[in-house]
């Protein structure tokens, strides 16, 4: 699991991070895939909200990943 973090030090705020999910119920498409995490207003329940363009979202627990990185960072070139 060379660098990756552990969920437990993924952020909580709902910054957008790179996630490895393993879940042998439910595979996403990719196993690396962009997420969120996020508070239900009704429940009062959390998770992690996961995109995904063919299927919508979907949303799974701490359990279910085995590492976060944040996202890439976008350089931006000098204009000319």
């Amino acid at each position: 699991m060379e660098d990756w973090y552990p969920v437990r030090l993924a952020p909580r705020d709902g910054t957008p991070v790179t996630l490895w999910i393993e879940d042998e119920d439910a595979p996403p498409t990719y196993p690396v895939t962009v997420g969120v995490w996020e508070t239900d207003d009704m429940t009062g329940r959390s998770h992690w909200r996961v995109f995904g363009a063919r299927y919508g979202t979907h949303t799974y627990l701490d359990q279910h990943i085995v590492g976060w990185r944040p996202m890439p960072r976008i350089r931006q070139g000098r204009g000319g």
